[in-house]
């Protein structure tokens, strides 16, 4: 019965962490950083709360070094469609 359990729990944390490893980057993050928000609440043990702060640092440290990418960061403002002269 142990067994079964314990092959069981071992199965749903690698499904879990290959659905975190295919998932989009910007999707990723900010799944991580509602975690985060949710631990941070009164009541919560504080267990949760440092688990919640890891994987938002490891969710940030997946995005890589592009900050012109679109999956790095959200939008912050619409873009002017206008182009300006350059001389």
């Amino acid at each position: 019965m142990w067994q079964g359990l314990t092959v069981g729990m071992i199965v749903l944390v690698a499904t879990a962490y290959a659905i975190w490893a295919l998932v989009p980057a910007g999707t990723r993050l900010r799944l991580a950083s509602r975690l985060s928000a949710w631990s941070r609440r009164a009541g919560r043990p504080a267990w949760l709360g440092h688990l919640a702060v890891s994987v938002e640092r490891s969710a940030r440290s997946r995005i890589g070094g592009c900050t012109d990418c679109g999956t790095a960061s959200p939008p912050t403002a619409a873009r002017s469609k206008r182009r300006v002269a350059q001389d």
